[in-house]
């Protein structure tokens, strides 16, 4: 579909450890990961195509009664086009860890995650309204001309540090803390293994793409994670976790379509992607656990009850928030 056939991807990664003991550790790595479209957008590049599905978008729907079949027919379709110049988006990632064995069985590390990406997909109504009233399409031959182009970018840096192994006498496990910055022009999660994730985004005015450049759907500035477990006593057994992070962004809109395209997605003049800030999140799991042998033998069979508690300061962690301004739920 693409044509786009050279998308070399090369990765390298280095390990080196300048001590004879080998206790500190420098690993660096790199590499270039290429993009996929899913197989949703092919699918809507062969059903609107002009012909074979028609689908009428009314951005004023205001009509004493239903229009007929015929009138619908009458009316321009939407269609779904690649940018003739688009091509697979890719990001470079990059990491640089120094690792230090702290003693046999624990480490200290820090570590510096980069990634950038380019070209990244979006969608954009080419045939939108034309500024500065935003009432009359470009081509009336179309309605929506949804064109696929791969223009968007991506910035992301973190520091982490963490420390791994048995850490005290009693404490067995892991504490890592994350200081970050995300910014991009594409709403979607790029920190997942989710694909394409902005590919179906549109920006808000489709001829101003200027208050697109913000932060990233997933930007938390800190997160700070702790797994371990401890042993006491006998049937003394216990595990804990800890997740916290600072809240994400989420987008201020009107709640209208104040741009005529068939989308609420119009923002306040001024006010660019992702301005709003949402709490933070924190919750608290333990575990009681005890693991009881069925031979004497160490790598023996067992088996393992456990009794889990979650979220046991009973927090309460919003996981969306509403940016209209026209709803009553608004924050």
């Amino acid at each position: 579909f693409l044509h786009d056939n050279n998308n070399i991807s090369p990765r390298l990664s280095v390990a080196y450890a300048p001590s004879k003991d080998r206790k500190t550790v420098l690993r660096v790595g790199a590499g270039l990961f290429y993009d996929r479209t899913g197989p949703g957008p092919l699918f809507d590049l062969k059903r609107y195509n002009g012909v074979r599905l028609h689908q009428v978008v009314l951005t004023d729907p205001g009509y004493p009664e239903p229009l007929s079949d015929a009138a619908l027919m009458g009316l321009p379709t939407t269609i779904t086009r690649f940018d003739p110049t688009v091509q697979l988006p890719y990001t470079l990632q990059f990491s640089a860890t120094l690792e230090r064995q702290l003693h046999k069985n624990a480490t200290l590390s820090a570590s510096y995650w980069a990634i950038r990406g380019v070209d990244l997909f979006r969608s954009r109504d080419v045939n939108a309204p034309l500024p500065p009233f935003y009432s009359v399409r470009p081509n009336p031959a179309f309605g929506v001309y949804r064109q696929i182009e791969s223009s968007g970018h991506l910035q992301s840096d973190a520091l982490e540090l963490a420390v791994r192994g048995r850490l005290t006498r009693y404490f067995n496990g892991m504490v890592q803390y994350t200081f970050g910055r995300a910014m991009n022009d594409v709403a979607g999660n790029y920190s997942s293994s989710t694909r394409s994730p902005g590919i179906n985004a549109f920006p808000a005015n489709n001829y101003d793409l200027s208050g697109e450049w913000a932060r990233s759907d997933y930007d938390q500035r800190h997160r700070l994670n702790l797994l371990g477990s401890t042993h006491v006593a006998k049937f003394l057994d216990f595990g804990m976790g800890v997740s916290a992070n600072t809240g994400a962004p989420y987008t201020e809109t009107t709640g209208r379509d104040d741009y005529h395209t068939g989308y609420a997605n119009a923002r306040p003049p001024g006010v660019s992607r992702n301005s709003l800030q949402g709490p933070g999140f924190a919750q608290l799991d333990l575990r009681w656990f005890h693991d009881f042998a069925f031979t004497r033998k160490q790598d023996g069979p067992s088996a393992r009850f456990a009794l889990d508690a979650f979220n046991v300061t009973n927090r309460v962690n919003y996981a969306s928030f509403v940016g209209n301004l026209s709803s009553p739920f608004f924050g």
